[in-house]
């Protein structure tokens, strides 16, 4: 690992973050732009400047569905068609159900005729069985009495950290009870502020080539599509009985509407069918995908789910030879994160339970397993990557490793020294290079490759760190009694538009800087040709604003208030994860010509887009 490249911070800059009042509406001429209200003066000079203000979308915490996403699980369509699932294999199963429904309807009068007899040979088993079940479960109740009362009679008499340390882990004893009670309480707490702080949204993917977005919905695992095109939402919800968990989603290059969900069953492949009337208004001769705007469209679902593990694969190479590919465990159906390729012929798939990657033929629906040595559930993968070009993989594992592959023939190198998993990667548009930072540390670094494709020579280089530190607010016409923001931490996450100009990283909690607020997203100026100069004391990043979200809205922060648990947990400094929604999800639009937009999901649910207008050259030291 080479030395850190020089750069300022931004308390060297002098950036001051917005106040918690305000929120942030886009950048121009280098400068981000935080209103107050909607009486903001700076919103109007904004707009005069170029500014395009987009309105946020709105995600509930549950949703209503209605009927037709009850049909979801039907292998037919129904009049409202939410989804249609044509899993591989299950043709001819289909068909043999098709004819075994058509003769138990032939053969309905005799099994009337048997229904009496069966009735009472099942009455008298399932009495038989309670007969016997009552009987156990009255012994083991005896002893279990017995125990208990020997337990309780020793407890009163010993000095209460001896009954703790002898009987804490006994179930119903003083000690134990309020271990259970304070336990139950942490979970409770845990789980309310999980709640509170990850939001209804799970994940959003960009259409390639469309302004739409797909978002993932945590609650009801369904997938949510809003076309900006429209300014709404469109009439149906992807739902399936086999969509559960969904962990990643991306959408297919170069096939108008075709989504592909992870999920821990497997990958399901949804194709999109626009309604008839939708693409009226184009010309004979246009090749462009229709909007979906807010018309009901046909969709279904393929499930791409694996076979079972096979001896040949445990002793195969890297790559899994021969015409039919290697079987995995069902256990290796759990999918962590999808990405396509450029060209979108080929899917590559991380796993939860495993290290191994898998690369599918879309249009075939065939799998190939691409095996690392030493592979186990210590290893599962955390993300996956393709390059720009095509010509690159890289993917993270929860072993702490960092694995770059390369396309041709899947040879790959591995840094293992990093000690801790890698937080989150991102490409840059050029394929030579990528950002990355690691959990529980303020580190960004660099992936630079020196080489071009196949070649795996690269170093990592760490770019720059961001020091936390408190400053006062960047809006001081108006009076903050003295307030002071302290921002900074752990790096959770961070993506880099399309350009290659803008990179953004949010910000965890950590017990270093627990009183940091982590609502804010901060911004770099990027410079991916300060990697590769000889000798070079540039920084390939340069600090640039920070970016602050929604507030929860007034009816939503009352209930907070007013909820003992926030008021506890507010007294063990969690404060700020509270105070103001924390960014659960954001990245960039593919296409966005006046410069990068960004899309931020928020934990009380809100969508906000962020444009930043700049021109295409990169900044100079």
């Amino acid at each position: 690992m080479s030395a850190p490249r020089t750069t300022a911070t931004f308390e060297q800059r002098g950036i001051r973050p917005p106040s918690k009042e305000s929120v942030t509406v886009g950048e121009s001429d280098l400068k981000f732009i935080h209103l107050r209200n909607g009486d903001d003066t700076s919103l109007l000079q904004y707009v005069r400047n170029g500014g395009i203000a987009f309105p946020h979308i709105m995600v509930p915490e549950a949703l209503q569905l209605r009927g037709a996403a009850k049909t979801s699980q039907s292998s037919g369509a129904s009049s409202k068609g939410v989804s249609i699932l044509r899993k591989h294999g299950e043709a001819a199963a289909a068909a043999a159900a098709q004819e075994s429904n058509q003769q138990q309807e032939g053969d309905s009068s005799r099994a009337v005729e048997e229904s009496s007899e069966l009735k009472s040979g099942v009455a008298t088993v399932v009495s038989h069985a309670l007969w016997a079940w009552n009987a156990k479960h009255q012994a083991s109740e005896f002893v279990r009495h017995t125990q208990m009362q020997a337990l309780l009679m020793a407890e009163s008499w010993l000095p209460a950290p001896l009954a703790q340390a002898v009987f804490g882990q006994v179930s119903g004893t003083a000690s134990a009870a309020r271990a259970d009670a304070m336990e139950a309480e942490e979970a409770e707490s845990q789980r309310n502020m999980l709640a509170k702080t990850e939001g209804p949204i799970s994940c959003i993917a960009w259409h390639p080539h469309r302004s739409l977005v797909a978002i993932a919905h945590r609650g009801t695992d369904t997938v949510l599509l809003y076309d900006l095109a429209h300014d709404s939402w469109c009439s149906n919800v992807l739902q399936n009985g086999h969509m559960q968990g969904i962990t990643s989603m991306a959408w297919q290059p170069n096939n108008g509407y075709a989504l592909a969900v992870g999920c821990t069953t497997g990958v399901c492949l949804w194709s999109i069918l626009p309604a008839p009337h939708a693409h009226a208004h184009l010309p004979g001769d246009s090749l462009a995908a229709p909007s979906l705007g807010t018309s009901q469209f046909s969709a279904w679902m393929t499930l791409m789910s694996f076979p079972a593990l096979g001896r040949a694969h445990k002793d195969s190479g890297h790559v899994a030879a021969g015409n039919k590919p290697a079987g995995f465990h069902r256990s290796a159906t759990s999918v962590s994160a999808v990405a396509f390729s450029p060209s979108g012929q080929w899917l590559v798939t991380g796993h939860q339970t495993h290290g191994h990657l898998t690369v599918w033929d879309v249009a075939l629906g065939s799998a190939t397993p691409i095996r690392r040595s030493g592979s186990s559930s210590r290893s599962a993968t955390l993300q996956v990557g393709v390059s720009p070009n095509g010509r690159y993989v890289v993917s993270t594992h929860a072993s702490g490793q960092l694995r770059l592959w390369e396309t041709e023939g899947w040879a790959s190198r591995v840094w293992s020294d990093l000690r801790v998993n890698v937080a989150q990667f991102a490409w840059s548009p050029d394929s030579r290079s990528l950002f990355f930072a690691v959990a529980g540390s303020a580190d960004i670094y660099a992936l630079a490759l020196y080489k071009p494709p196949p070649s795996l020579e690269a170093e990592i280089t760490l770019v720059t760190l961001f020091e936390p530190h408190a400053a006062a607010p960047s809006d001081d016409n108006h009076n903050h009694n003295d307030e002071r923001i302290r921002v900074g931490g752990a790096i959770k996450s961070l993506a880099l538009d399309p350009k290659g100009q803008r990179l953004v990283v949010s910000f965890d909690d950590d017990s270093a800087s627990a009183s940091a607020d982590i609502s804010l997203l901060a911004v770099y100026l990027v410079s991916t040709d300060a990697l590769f100069r000889a000798g070079a004391t540039s920084s390939a990043l340069m600090p640039l604003g920070y970016i602050r979200g929604p507030a929860w809205g007034r009816q939503q922060q009352h209930s907070l208030d007013s909820d003992p648990s926030v008021q506890e947990l507010s007294a063990r400094k969690k404060r700020v994860r509270l105070g103001l929604p924390i960014p659960s999800w954001f990245g960039f639009a593919p296409n966005f010509d006046p410069g990068a937009l960004l899309s931020v999901a928020w934990a009380n649910g809100k969508v906000s887009f962020v444009p930043m207008l700049f021109n295409a050259t990169a900044f100079k030291n």
